[in-house]
C-alpha cells in the first residue's frame, strides 16, 4: 500500500484531489493530510475517515520533513512558491529509507509564462505564444532556470531521479466547482463574476485580448490520481526533467470571459445591460481583486500533449463556456447571502 502526504486538503486543488483519490479503483493508498486549522481538521476528518489528519502548517518544516520521509508519494498542492515546505519535501524523501524512489507532485502555476509581461506591466494585449509540454520543454526549462521567482519550479524538476521523482503540475485557468470538504471555488473566473456584479455592469481590462489556456479542476484531480497511479506502480518516463505537465481543455481571451459573463448576468436579471462598454486598467483590477492584473491580463497558453501520450489522460469535464452561468448564479447567491448578514 502506498503511503501518500498531501497538503492542501481544505483548499480548492488539494480538496479536490482528496476526493478524487479517495474514490481511486487504482493502487491501494493510505493517504495522509497537513492541516493547519483545527475546525477544518474535523471537517476532513468526517468527510474522509480513512484520511490521517497531520495538525500542522507549511511553516512547520521539520514535520513536513518527516512526514516526507515516512510517505512515498508526497502531493504538494497547499502553495506554489512556498520554499521552506518544498525544501522540506525534496529533503525528507531523499534521505527516506524506502524500498523504492519517492515522488514529489508540485502544483505551479502558468504565470511563469507570462514573466515578461508582468514584468513590463503589458495587461491585455494578445500574443501568440502556445507552450507544449513536450515540443518545447526546454524552452519552459529555460524560463523556470533564469526566472528567480521559480525557485520552487526549478527544485522539483532539478531533483536526482535517483533520489526523487518528481511531476510539476503547471495550473493555467482553473475552474469548476471543488468536491474538497471546505474550500470548492476557484479564482479568475469567480472573481470576475464578482466583480461584474459589483460594478453592475460588464467589464474588460485594457483590449481584452489576452488568454489563458483552461482546464475543469476535476479533470486536473484526474491527472493528479494518473501520476500518484504511476509513482505507486513505480512507472518510468514520467519524471524530473521530463516530468513537467501542461493539463489544458482549450483557452479562451479574457475579453471573450468578461462578454460571456456580462451577457449572463443581464440574462439572470442581475445587471442592467448585457453589452461590455466599460475598460479598466491594472491599478482598477487590482482594485477589484487581488493579483487581478495579472490574472485577468496575462497571456499563458499551452499545449497538454505529454499526459495524453504517456499516461492516456484526456480532460472530459464540461468547458468553461459551458460553465459560465452556474458561475455567475453562484457568485449571485453568495453576494445576496452576504448581504442578508
Amino acid at each position: 500500500m502506498a503511503r501518500v502526504f498531501l497538503t492542501g486538503a481544505t483548499g480548492y486543488l488539494g480538496g479536490d484531489a482528496l476526493h478524487r483519490l479517495s474514490a481511486s479503483k487504482g493502487p491501494k493508498l493510505s493517504v495522509s493530510c497537513l492541516v493547519r486549522d483545527a475546525t477544518k481538521a474535523q471537517d476532513v476528518a468526517k468527510a474522509y475517515p480513512s484520511v490521517r489528519i497531520v495538525q500542522g502548517d507549511l511553516d512547520d518544516t521539520h514535520l513536513i520533513e518527516t512526514e516526507a520521509r515516512n510517505s512515498d508519494i508526497v502531493i504538494h498542492l497547499a502553495a506554489t512558491a512556498h520554499l521552506a515546505s518544498s525544501k522540506a519535501i525534496a529533503k525528507g524523501l531523499a534521505e527516506g529509507d524506502r524500498e523504492s524512489v519517492g515522488h514529489w507532485l508540485q502544483i505551479s502555476g502558468a504565470t511563469l509564462l507570462a514573466t515578461k509581461e508582468i514584468a513590463e506591466g503589458r495587461f491585455g494585449f494578445k500574443d501568440d505564444k502556445v507552450y507544449d509540454d513536450v515540443k518545447d520543454i526546454q524552452k519552459v526549462h529555460s524560463i523556470i532556470k533564469n526566472n528567480t521567482q521559480r525557485a520552487v519550479d526549478l527544485l522539483v524538476v532539478s531533483q536526482d531521479p535517483l533520489k526523487v521523482k518528481t511531476a510539476l503540475l503547471v495550473g493555467p485557468h482553473i475552474y469548476g466547482t471543488g468536491r474538497g470538504p471546505t474550500n470548492t471555488r476557484s479564482i479568475q473566473a469567480p472573481e470576475y463574476a464578482r466583480a461584474t456584479l459589483k460594478l453592475k455592469e460588464g467589464f474588460r481590462l485594457g483590449e481584452g485580448e489576452n488568454s489563458w489556456s483552461t482546464i475543469h479542476v476535476q479533470d486536473l484531480s484526474d491527472l493528479t490520481a494518473s501520476l500518484v497511479d504511476a509513482a505507486a506502480e513505480e512507472k518510468s518516463g514520467l519524471w524530473n526533467e521530463d516530468g513537467i505537465y501542461f493539463p489544458e481543455n482549450g483557452d479562451m481571451e479574457f475579453g471573450e470571459l468578461g462578454a460571456r459573463i456580462a451577457a449572463e448576468a443581464h440574462k439572470q436579471g442581475l445587471i442592467p445591460k448585457s453589452s461590455v462598454k466599460k475598460v479598466i486598467d491594472a491599478k482598477e483590477a487590482d482594485s477589484l481583486s487581488g493579483h487581478a492584473s495579472i490574472l485577468w491580463g496575462t497571456n499563458a497558453v499551452i499545449k497538454s500533449s505529454r499526459a495524453g501520450s504517456l499516461l492516456e489522460w484526456k480532460p472530459y469535464h464540461p468547458s468553461l463556456r459551458d460553465e459560465i452561468p452556474a458561475i455567475v448564479r453562484r457568485e449571485a447567491k453568495t453576494q445576496r447571502a452576504k448581504s442578508e448578514l
